[in-house]
């Protein structure tokens, strides 16, 4: 492998840190005779690009024209560095819970890109005339563009070289192992490199010992890498002001209530809401129940924890009845999922909301009915949830609002095959099926369907070779989500090892399908010990349902056909 022929422009020097010496004399010798490195503005980050031989280090600087260094007039972009920029602006309000400016004002210009260095196996300078083109800028913009949103700066010994698409996912790049080597010569203060979770293994094997790898798999997960407690001092700063207080308080209380299309990682808001209100002085009534209530849908998201309470007396009777409806559905969900409130102080309020006929009910009302359905289910009352449920999807149906149909109708045939009721099993893949034929049956929610029926109908024939083949093609299909492929591994039978990897590598919701699967094999075995100890660690992932069908009388056998996930 031939060496790498470093060169460096003369704008890399006043643009930040990345180029300057790392250590040793010869930086004692610089920063003696140029003084400290620059610190980079907010809004301002490195990117990477690779041509033939040549690997570039670019200067990504959006918003105000003095954020970007001194040199020529930047580069051109290309159609597909372009949309780039635009997945990071329709990213971002999905990967932080607050925003203190508007994106759209942070987007309204494309960001500058001036080249800084380039390291080569042949000793030429690269024609910086060219357009760049390519999603490989795709993380990089999302950090400069929520660095200039949130106005804090990016750390000047962070790089980032991955795709991020405009729901938030961190997608692999070409050309990494060229990247990470050039990197070593051209940019020595760079310390830690953000890539996908998917190439982590591969840029740990390339990267200089110095730099530490970062694998990520979501913006979120990048924006909390790299900018940390630093975000949670800007929230406590913006809390100072009263009227921007309130209007963050609303904020996190509309995120938890309506939720956010496309949002992964629940954890910065759970964050944010417990720094709010450890932090926020002199928070009313109605302030902090808002609060105490996101980080509770937060918590549940998260790990299916956190408390709920009962709002303050007269504080429901003071919202407009939407509100009503949709925060009671979000208290009977955590509920059933977490074991607050305690079911006989929410279900009758669920009830006082719900007395009047299915067809006549809002969307919402539904939602609040499957929510209802679904304490039912892990309360030990699962024909009355599985009917409830089939009664939602298709009333949904009849409403055509297809993008609700799915959750009810996983239930639906889940519970079918608890119950061992193939009538309604084959009814709910018929559903499944004109639903597909539907038009606006999309994104995930139709696969967790595959996963009920296939749930359902292994629960009904464990010995289904067909639906098991089923269970393990969604298991190792690595578009789906972890929560889905996880469960599906489970059910497979033939995932144990996978499991037993991700678990030990610290991925809860991999550990929580283990000792399912576990338990599973106890019951089956007969063995009593087994079963206890598989039971007293599913308690600690979730001590809701499995505390609801204790208390309702259900076996260990019963709760691992019961248990929701």
């Amino acid at each position: 492998m031939p060496p790498l022929r470093p060169h460096v422009a003369d704008a890399a020097w006043s643009a930040g840190p990345w180029c300057w010496p790392r250590e040793g004399q010869r930086a004692e010798r610089w920063r003696d005779r140029h003084g400290p490195p620059p610190v980079p503005p907010p809004g301002t980050v490195a990117g990477l690009t690779v041509q033939d031989e040549t690997t570039a280090l670019w200067c990504i600087a959006c918003g105000p024209r003095r954020h970007a260094p001194r040199g020529d007039g930047g580069a051109t972009l290309g159609p597909e560095t372009r949309g780039a920029w635009h997945d990071a602006g329709v990213s971002l309000p999905r990967a932080v819970p607050v925003l203190w400016r508007s994106v759209h004002e942070g987007t309204a210009q494309l960001p500058r890109v001036t080249y800084l260095a380039s390291a080569s196996g042949v000793a030429v300078v690269p024609d910086v005339r060219q357009p760049i083109d390519g999603p490989s800028f795709g993380l990089a913009f999302g950090l400069a563009l929520a660095s200039r949103i949130l106005d804090c700066a990016v750390p000047g010994d962070v790089i980032a070289t991955a795709t991020l698409d405009a729901t938030g996912r961190v997608g692999p790049v070409g050309g990494l192992a060229q990247k990470l080597r050039a990197v070593g010569r051209m940019a020595p203060s760079v310390r830690r490199v953000l890539v996908a979770a998917a190439q982590q293994a591969e840029a740990q094997r390339h990267a200089a010992p110095h730099v530490e790898v970062i694998g990520v798999s979501h913006a979120a997960a990048a924006i909390d890498a790299v900018f940390g407690r630093r975000l949670a001092a800007r929230l406590v700063e913006a809390g100072d002001q009263v009227e921007r207080r309130e209007e963050l308080t609303g904020s996190f209380f509309r995120l938890a209530l309506m939720g956010s299309e496309g949002l992964v990682d629940w954890r910065p808001v759970r964050r944010g809401a417990r720094l709010a209100l450890d932090r926020w002085k002199d928070l009313g009534a109605d302030a902090r129940y808002r609060l105490e209530f996101a980080e509770a849908v937060a918590a549940r998201h998260v790990d299916n924890g956190g408390r709920a309470d009962l709002p303050p007396p007269g504080w429901l009777d003071g919202q407009p009845r939407p509100i009503r409806v949709q925060v009671v559905a979000h208290l009977v969900q955590q509920c059933a999922d977490a074991g607050t409130p305690v079911v006989a102080a929410i279900e009758p309020i669920a009830a006082s909301l719900l007395d009047h006929p299915i067809a006549e009910s809002s969307p919402a009302e539904l939602r609040l009915r499957g929510a209802v359905a679904r304490l039912l289910a892990v309360t030990g009352r699962p024909d009355e949830a599985r009917r409830l449920q089939e009664q939602v999807a298709l009333a949904f149906a009849a409403i055509y609002a297809d993008q609700d149909v799915a959750y009810p109708l996983a239930e639906w045939a889940r519970l079918a095959g608890v119950l061992g009721d193939v009538e309604a099993l084959a009814r709910a893949e018929r559903a499944h099926d004109r639903a597909r034929s539907s038009g606006g049956y999309r994104g995930l929610g139709p696969r967790y369907v595959d996963l009920a029926l296939v749930k359902g109908a292994l629960l009904v024939d464990p010995t289904d070779a067909q639906a098991r083949r089923r269970a393990l093609a969604l298991g190792t299909d690595p578009t789906l989500p972890d929560t889905l492929r996880w469960s599906a591994l489970r059910w497979a039978g033939g995932g144990r090892a996978a499991l037993e990897r991700a678990t030990a590598e610290g991925d809860p919701v991999a550990g929580r399908q283990l000792v399912l699967a576990r338990l599973d094999e106890a019951v089956r075995a007969g063995d009593p010990a087994a079963v206890e100890s598989a039971m007293r660690v599913l308690a600690r992932y979730d001590p809701g349902p499995v505390g609801h069908l204790r208390r309702a009388g259900a076996s260990s056998s019963d709760i691992a056909r019961l248990y929701p996930y």
